[in-house]
């Protein structure tokens, strides 16, 4: 044992494994520290090799691995496990012993599902490959909890489960396929072409409709010609009037609307748009949408079988998470998400599988809703007159609004700079009054607050004229308009004249200089004032608004 070391040394996996296997006198204490040491190794490649014991035809190793595997396999080892057992190389004797172990883990191919997998693999694969299937059909959910498997695997696993696909025979694979048509990877996605062609008529009612959508939406030249090519082979061999019909059940939402609800637009530009429909049974199905204005939809999450008292939960924890929204009409929300859509496609950004999956909820519409009042997701731009700049001299009243809170000067980094040489005058004029007799020290005081205004106001200005641009003036011009709407939409009109106004004056071009606009001046302001506290807070991460930082559609039940 090395000179002060306490406890046991710190052995090898390979060591620790051996011992285990060849020695049935080991006491508690060293078993449990082996147990430590191979916990901190598990996902390191010690998990491999205890399940290289399992292969062996040693007994005593097999013992020693189902005794590691007991102590340590996790819900995270399960799937590991489960594909050791549909290995064929794997003898019937390894698999057998980790049925207690799969039982625990809770799998279903414990007990009777390895027996399975030792007398027909291939009846036990196909009884696997349904229950997929059928946990598919089910909802969307299910859909999104496979896809998301299939998203992690390679790209020849991902092609192999497309093939499959194609040559189910079952009409539910269609569900699988045709979020993969927008697949980043285009072998993928011509491959899923490929498999909705094989699935034939049996899946044509949604692969009409997919394929349409793919070729007006797609920049993929190989993509389009593949899906014009199938899509044709698939109107020749259905009846006449049939992609007439299957566009038109396409366009019309299955369910209808129950509520929406969208937050304001943050200083990064991101809002969460949350849509929702009510089934049949009285539960709602949710969807929540991540936009933000310069990238398009960043994230998406689904729910299914929702109580609508969850959904009020629901607004109640994302409100005390910071996420503030309002109702809205329905048809104003799906339209913001469209459009963050549109904005992917411009931006050539990845989409979220989640939105793939749930686009022709969305994107269908009821009647009611086509004739319903229509709302514009962004205020057109106002004539700029003496009127309107007289308006916007008012601008800073805007920062009054919770909504404007977040509305600062952004990257921080470009700005630090400011805040240090604005703060680091405390330091300057607190070491000027300690030096004061104690009459004067009113006067210095009130004369060192107004030298530090003095010199905040010359950061201002250096600051709007380094770091703004005719593009910064354009972003902020479009998302002033933009929450103009939305404040329309959530029947708050007393603001968006004065939002207008600030928009106008801030148009590239406008007659009125930066300097001298009221809400250019106070965001500069405000942003150099607020610099450490945002410098904390970033450096705790919480700079980056960046995908949902959980689960905001986990259920409690």
């Amino acid at each position: 044992m090395p000179r002060g070391r306490k406890g046991p040394p710190q052995e090898s996996v390979d060591s620790i494994l051996l011992a285990i296997s060849r020695r049935d006198d080991i006491d508690a204490d060293t078993l449990s520290h082996y147990f430590d040491r191979l916990d901190e190794e598990w996902t390191g490649g010690a998990r491999e090799k205890v399940l290289h014991l399992l292969r062996t035809n040693d007994q005593s190793a097999h013992a020693a691995a189902i005794l590691i595997l007991a102590e340590l396999a996790t819900d995270l080892d399960l799937e590991t496990l489960e594909d050791f057992v549909t290995d064929p190389t794997v003898s019937d004797v390894a698999k057998l012993s980790l049925s207690p172990v799969l039982k625990e883990l809770g799998s279903e191919m414990a007990d009777d599902g390895i027996i399975e997998y030792l007398n027909d693999p291939a009846g036990a694969m196909h009884a696997m490959q349904t229950r997929l299937l059928e946990l598919v059909g089910q909802s969307e959910m299910g859909v999104e909890s496979v896809l998301e498997d299939v998203a992690a695997m390679p790209v020849e696993r991902r092609l192999a489960f497309v093939y499959w696909l194609g040559g189910s025979n079952d009409p539910r694979a269609a569900h699988l396929l045709i979020p993969l048509l927008e697949n980043p990877s285009s072998k993928v996605a011509v491959a899923a072409i490929e498999a909705l062609e094989h699935l034939g008529q049996i899946a044509a009612t949604q692969a009409i409709p997919a394929l349409n959508h793919l070729i007006a939406t797609t920049s993929n030249r190989t993509l389009k010609q593949n899906a014009r090519a199938v899509l044709g082979r698939l109107t020749m061999l259905s009846a006449p009037g049939a992609e007439d019909a299957a566009m038109a059940e396409a366009r019309e939402a299955p369910l209808p609307s129950y509520k929406a609800r969208v937050s304001f637009i943050d200083g990064s530009g991101t809002q969460l748009i949350m849509l929702s429909w009510q089934r049949p049974d009285g539960l709602l199905k949710g969807v929540n949408v991540l936009f933000q204005d310069q990238w398009g939809i960043k994230d998406c999450y689904g729910l299914d079988e929702m109580e609508v008292r969850r959904w009020e939960d629901l607004i109640t924890d994302l409100q005390e998470q910071g996420f503030m929204s309002f109702q809205t009409p329905f048809e104003y929300a799906r339209t913001l998400v469209v459009e963050a859509r549109a904005l992917n496609r411009r931006t050539r950004r990845k989409l979220p599988v989640a939105y793939s999956i749930w686009r022709p909820l969305i994107e269908a519409v009821k009647p009611e809703q086509k004739e319903a009042r229509t709302f514009p997701t962004i205020l057109e731009p106002q004539p700029l007159d003496e009127q309107v700049i007289a308006l916007a001299q008012h601008g800073a009243d805007l920062y009054h609004l919770s909504e404007f809170t977040s509305w600062l000067y952004q990257p921080t980094s470009d700005i630090d700079p400011y805040t240090t040489r604005y703060w680091s005058t405390y330091t300057v004029f607190e070491g000027s009054s300690s030096k004061r007799g104690r009459t004067k020290k009113g006067k210095q005081k009130e004369q060192n607050q107004q030298n530090q205004q003095n010199i905040l106001e010359d950061l201002i200005s250096e600051a709007i004229s380094n770091l703004l641009n005719d593009k910064w003036r354009t972003l902020y011009e479009t998302r002033l308009r933009r929450l103009a709407a939305f404040f329309l939409a959530t029947d708050r009109e007393q603001e968006v004249a004065l939002m207008r106004a600030v928009a106008a004056v801030l148009q590239a071009g406008s007659s009125v200089p930066l300097q001298e606009q009221a809400f250019v001046r106070a965001m500069m302001r405000i942003s150099i004032e607020n610099g450490p506290l945002r410098m904390m807070i970033e450096a705790l991460g919480s700079g980056d608004l960046g995908p949902f930082p959980f689960n905001i559609f986990k259920s409690d039940e």
